[in-house]
C-alpha cells in the first residue's frame, strides 16, 4: 500500500485553485490546501485503497469550487477547512466526554485536555464569521458548540451537548416497561 503524494496533489490544486488570487489572499488560499492535503493524507492514508478515498475528497472540493470565481473559491476552501476541523475537534470532544462519563478519565488529565481543545474551539470560532451564511455554516457552528459543550463537560463537570448526554442515558440505566 502506498501513500498519498501530498506534494503532487498539492500542485495539481494549486494550478485551478490560485488562479485569480493576489497577495494574502493567494497565500491564504495555499495554506489552505497544504492544510486540506495533509488531513486527506491522514484519513486516506490508512485505508486499503487510498487513491480511492482521495477521489471521493478531491469531489467534495471539486464540487463546492464548481461555477465559482476565486473569491468564491476561497470561500469553498475556507468552509471545507473549517468543517473538517470541527468534525476533528467534535470527535476528540465526544471521546473525552465519554470517557468523563464512564469514570475511564483520570480527572485532572481530562480537565486539563478539556481546556486545550476548549482553547482550540475558540480558537476557530472566529473563523466562522468568514464563511458564506447557509446551511452548511450552519452546520460547523452547530457541531462547534456541540464540541464547546464536551470540553466543557470535561473541565467542569457540569452541562453536556446533548449527544454526550444521549450516551450517557444509553450508558445508564435502562427502564423496561
Amino acid at each position: 500500500m502506498t501513500g498519498i503524494d501530498r506534494k503532487s496533489v498539492l500542485a495539481e490544486l494549486e494550478g485551478g485553485w490560485l488562479d485569480g488570487l493576489e497577495g494574502e489572499r493567494r497565500e491564504e488560499a495555499r495554506r489552505l490546501l497544504a492544510e486540506l492535503v495533509a488531513d486527506w493524507a491522514r484519513e486516506a492514508d490508512p485505508q486499503p485503497d487510498p487513491t480511492a478515498v482521495l477521489g471521493f475528497q478531491r469531489e467534495e472540493l471539486e464540487g463546492l469550487g464548481r461555477g465559482r470565481d476565486a473569491t468564491g473559491r476561497l470561500g469553498a476552501l475556507r468552509t471545507l477547512v473549517l468543517s473538517r476541523r470541527v468534525d476533528r475537534l467534535n470527535a476528540e470532544t465526544f471521546a473525552l466526554g465519554k470517557t468523563v462519563l464512564q469514570g475511564t478519565a483520570e480527572d485532572e488529565d481530562a480537565r486539563r485536555r478539556g481546556r486545550v481543545l476548549l482553547a482550540e474551539a475558540e480558537a476557530i470560532a472566529p473563523l466562522l464569521d468568514e464563511l458564506e451564511p447557509g446551511p452548511r455554516t450552519s452546520a460547523i457552528r452547530r457541531d462547534l458548540g456541540d464540541a464547546v459543550m464536551e470540553a466543557l463537560y470535561a473541565v467542569e463537570r457540569k452541562a453536556m451537548s446533548a449527544r454526550l448526554a444521549r450516551e450517557d442515558g444509553a450508558s445508564g440505566p435502562q427502564l423496561r416497561p
